[in-house]
């Protein structure tokens, strides 16, 4: 329960760079343009307020281990699916990597 906020700050995070993306796609449209970027910015401060609650119950390298990693592959997915974003395996090998280092980080002790 405590990675709720955690996981709710992260798809903030995406909404936050998808909103940016889209207002980089409509730069010739000055009124979507600064629509997305605000909408963008909403979801930042969001993110912003989500995460700063999560530090509360989860120490700070485990959160952001999480945070920056699952957001990295959020985006990985989301830039391939919706925005058709070209796919290499080096980067599909660098998402493993990613997931690996997250799981390493996480552990406790051995």
């Amino acid at each position: 329960m405590k990675y709720v906020l955690l996981y709710a700050a992260i798809i903030a995070n995406i909404l936050t760079n998808v909103g940016f993306n889209f207002s980089a796609i409509h730069d010739k449209e000055p009124l979507k343009k600064w629509g997305f970027l605000a909408i963008g910015l909403v979801f930042g401060l969001i993110n912003s307020v989500l995460f700063t609650e999560s530090l509360k119950s989860i120490p700070l390298q485990v959160a952001s281990a999480i945070f920056f990693s699952v957001t990295i592959v959020g985006l990985f997915l989301v830039s391939y699916f919706y925005f058709n974003e070209h796919v290499t395996p080096m980067r599909i090998a660098g998402v493993f990597v990613i997931t690996l280092g997250v799981i390493m980080v996480s552990l406790e002790r051995i």
